[in-house]
């Protein structure tokens, strides 16, 4: 790490840590110019200089979690946004999903499910902390609860997580032999405190640090730092890396502030929608582009010069923010390689949750919308996996802690929810394998007032139920990709006659999904009026 780094030996109490953990949270391809517009790749800073690591039938863990890119933003699923090579090298050289989905689009909640392995409803981290009104059973993580980082200690692991937390609760006792975390969802990206460490390898201690400079290159740098301090002990290592972007408030790095400044940026189709046909919380929720005071737009300017004005500023600070991150991961892939550690570790990205980039008009996650639900994911792995494959099998979050346990060989526990991706990686789909998938998102809140809502989403169809105010929303994705014709009319009362029969099994299904699941959180799956749907 550069000298800059620093740290400040005071600990602080268990109720001071408790309060900083997991503090609140605040398509059309472009023109040829967004993609010319990319500077070369940095770089990479120097790696190891330690031998090469023996392969050893442990295999050591990367594990990537980005914030918020949809995979509208990352070249390996096609985008002209931006190119992300580093990223894509992950894709490239091992396999990549198109159906990936997380079951609860908001950072807290799906992080606590990648450590988990269940439903938010299980390990009851449903919102993000302290940002719910009208909830009986405020959000929660209690850290005595199963991780997949605590069976891989008892397994000779060191496990180490660096960067976003967002949860209430000591790393530490939640399976983290090293832990570095900043306080809070998101930015100043360059703001020095507001670090918190345990002080030495498998310490529960947590103690303030300080680090100069960009976010995302300090998480860079500790990760690996984190990882020759377990090297050092000669045990294999799992190591998380939890960036921050691109989160509020999307500060890009200084030397990438100016890149789309001669760049217009085209929005996409949906940009202009007016929600008229759709359920109500479209036309409530507050995360319109318009109304995003981040950039300071001119006090002169019109409704729908703003909502364009925004826009453009939106995308540069995303865009830009999002190259660091790429990066990162170019740093990352090059630190392995030379300390000899490529071969023998599996290396995944994923994200928490996908982003509106201008879609329907807004910024922001947390609908049960496709930019919102879709996350990225990818395995390098050589001797396992296929080098340039792609699967389109569904695969979940509740996915991710059964696939670690099982490529390490672990038994995975039955009170996981999800299933092990193993099979995927040697080229094998089980017979049955899932099909649909079953959301649930529960946070109003302010900023964003998005209602609360589960559905179910097949390979044609999306029903989905805003069950505190009774409506509901279907999209035939095969007829309407964009979502932006709900089949229900009246305020979700009555769906359209085509649509009776798909409506009664989609109904049923959701019914047995959240049995399955064992959701008893919300309402129960009552469509009004009665009659065939129930």
């Amino acid at each position: 790490m550069g000298t800059g780094m620093g740290i400040e030996k005071n600990a602080i109490s268990r109720r001071e840590a408790m309060k900083q953990l997991g503090g609140a949270a605040l398509g059309s391809a472009l023109f040829s110019s967004v993609a010319s517009a990319e500077p070369g790749a940095p770089a990479a800073a120097a790696a190891s200089a330690k031998a090469p690591a023996a392969r050893s039938s442990k295999p050591n863990i990367l594990w990537i979690t980005g914030e918020g890119v949809p995979t509208a933003a990352l070249s390996c699923y096609g985008s002209t946004l931006i190119k992300t090579p580093n990223i894509d090298r992950i894709a490239n050289e091992g396999m990549r999903f198109e159906n990936s989905f997380t079951t609860n689009a908001l950072c807290a909640p799906s992080r606590a499910t990648l450590l988990t392995g269940t439903y938010t409803h299980v390990n009851g981290m449903t919102t993000n902390p302290q940002d719910t009104i009208d909830q009986e059973t405020p959000a929660h993580f209690d850290a005595s609860q199963l991780t997949f980082p605590k069976l891989l200690q008892q397994m000779g692991y060191k496990t180490g997580t660096v960067g976003k937390w967002h949860l209430p609760a000591n790393p530490g006792e939640c399976g983290f032999d090293y832990f570095v975390y900043k306080n809070g969802a998101g930015g100043p990206y360059y703001e020095e405190s507001g670090y918190f460490k345990n002080p030495s390898l498998g310490s529960k201690e947590i103690v303030k640090a300080t680090y100069p400079g960009y976010i995302t290159d300090n998480v860079t740098d500790l990760v690996i730092k984190g990882i020759e301090e377990i090297r050092d002990t000669g045990s294999p290592f799992m190591m998380m890396v939890q960036f921050f972007n691109d989160h509020r408030p999307f500060d890009p790095p200084h030397k990438y502030e100016h890149i789309y400044d001669d760049v217009r940026i085209p929005e996409p189709a949906t940009f202009w929608d007016d929600y008229s046909h759709r359920a109500a919380p479209a036309r409530e929720a507050r995360m319109r582009i318009e109304n995003m005071p981040d950039f300071h737009p001119p006090s002169d300017l019109t409704g729908r010069q703003r909502k364009q004005w925004n826009y453009q500023k939106f995308m540069e600070h995303f865009l830009g923010t999002l190259r660091a991150q790429d990066d990162s991961v170019g740093k990352l892939l090059e630190f392995l390689e030379k300390s000899g550690l490529a071969e023998n570790t599996i290396v995944v990205y994923t994200c928490d949750h996908g982003f509106f980039l201008g879609d329907h008009g807004w910024f922001d996650k947390r609908f049960m919308y496709e930019q919102a639900i879709r996350v990225p994911w990818m395995v390098r792995y050589p001797g396992m996996v296929k080098p340039g494959s792609v699967r389109s099998d569904w695969v979940v979050n509740i996915d991710n802690a059964p696939t670690v346990l099982d490529l390490v060989g672990h038994e995975v526990p039955a009170s996981m929810q999800g299933r092990s991706l193993v099979p995927l990686f040697k080229g094998e789909t089980p017979a049955d394998w899932r099909k649909s998938f079953y959301y649930h998102y529960y946070e109003l809140a302010s900023p964003h007032w998005v209602m609360p809502h589960y559905g179910i989403r097949t390979d044609r169809y999306k029903l989905i139920s805003y069950y505190t105010i009774n409506e509901w929303e279907l999209f035939d994705l095969e007829k309407d990709p964009d979502e932006m014709e709900s089949l229900f009319k009246w305020s979700g009362y009555k769906v359209h006659p085509a649509y009776e029969q798909v409506t009664q099994d989609l109904v049923a299904q959701l019914k047995q999904l959240r049995e399955s699941y064992k959701d008893t959180s919300g309402l129960p799956v009552k469509m009004w009026p009665l009659g065939s749907y129930d």
